[in-house]
């Protein structure tokens, strides 16, 4: 379950960066281990080079490509995005904190079944914080722009698979750290020291 809820949020998070950015590459990416490859290769293609995709064009002084919809950047900041989501309670107290800054419509659409309704940039300022966006920034040396829209797109989806049948299950949070510890373990293997 861990393993396909990694590939289902980076699967929907490269697809929508794909559709919504205009970035080649993402659409009909194969992550369940068909002619893709599966997931850790997915990983190792974009991690273990220390690069963007090769149909991305990178940014000047980023590592991970431009714009916060390469699709490295994206694979880099989801154990980082379902870290933020453990550490500030889970997936209910993220859902509550979107709620009190005034973006309760756009975090019901994540849970909801319909479509995902997109995160202003300025929405995520305020949630995540500015002090967490710029750790995050110098922790992975880009930009906190492309921090901040990296995580505009990468929570919605990890809430939407998060929330299959539309509401917040009990199990959510186990399902949540059990996908963080199969990411952490498979991030190990392609990057050992």
């Amino acid at each position: 379950m861990a393993n396909s809820l990694i590939e289902e949020i980076l699967s929907g998070v490269l697809s929508n960066a794909s559709r919504g950015r205009g970035q080649p590459g993402a659409e009909g990416t194969s992550l369940d281990g068909g002619a893709g490859g599966g997931l850790g290769d997915l990983l190792g293609g974009m991690l273990g080079r220390g690069g963007a995709p090769a149909d991305s064009a990178p940014e000047r002084n980023s590592p991970f490509g431009g714009g916060g919809g390469g699709g490295a950047l994206l694979a880099v900041l989801l154990p980082l995005a379902m870290q933020w989501v453990q550490r500030n309670g889970g997936l209910g107290a993220v859902l509550g904190k979107f709620q009190q800054q005034g973006y309760s419509q756009q975090a019901a659409s994540w849970v909801s079944t319909g479509e995902n309704e997109a995160m202003p940039r300025q929405a995520i300022d305020e949630v995540v914080g500015l002090d967490e966006l710029s750790r995050m920034s110098q922790q992975l040396g880009v930009p906190e722009q492309e921090v901040a829209d990296g995580f505009a797109q990468i929570l919605p989806e990890v809430v939407n698979q998060l929330t299959p049948q539309g509401d917040v299950s009990a199990d959510a949070d186990d399902v949540l750290s059990k996908g963080m510890a199969e990411m952490q373990a498979m991030l190990a293997q392609l990057n050992p020291r």
